[in-house]
């Protein structure tokens, strides 16, 4: 069995706090080769289970093909709505503006139109023959009412 032996006092050496780690020392890092992320899956292929492996692959492919299938399906479709609507909202559009341009057009030619029709008669008010009242036009063949 071990004996037991006292130490007298100046025998004991004093180490501060700051020497206390609890940390292995930077010699015992030294040792150590660096690893790629790479080696370090591989080496995980030893540590898990064949059965898990193929369990982990086949929901991270499963998950990969719902993204690039959602991902293709809302591509296609915002092509599509957007390829409709300009075949259909482009031509309402050009369609609209044409048809405010012709009104401008008429508005602007029954204005001239009154404003001739009150320097030759001299009196607002009159109308000319074949001329309706307020700057209406009749038709050549019908009677004004």
């Amino acid at each position: 069995m071990g004996k037991i032996e006292e130490l007298p006092i100046d025998h004991v050496e004093e180490v501060s706090d700051s020497e206390y780690s609890d940390f292995e020392s930077d010699s015992d890092y030294e040792d150590i080769v660096e690893e790629s992320l790479l080696e370090r899956l591989q080496a995980l292929k030893e540590v898990i289970p064949e059965k898990q492996r193929k369990a982990i692959s086949s929901f991270a492919s499963s998950i990969y093909n719902a993204g690039w299938t959602a991902t293709t399906f809302v591509g296609k479709s915002a092509w599509v709505l957007t390829t409709s609507a300009l075949l259909i909202v482009l031509p309402l559009a050009l369609e609209i503006e044409k048809e405010q341009a012709l009104l401008q057009f008429e508005n602007e030619a029954r204005m001239q139109q009154q404003s001739q029709q009150q320097m030759l008669s001299g009196q607002p008010g009159q109308t000319l023959p074949g001329q309706m009242p307020y700057g209406g036009l009749v038709p050549p063949g019908f009677q004004p009412q």
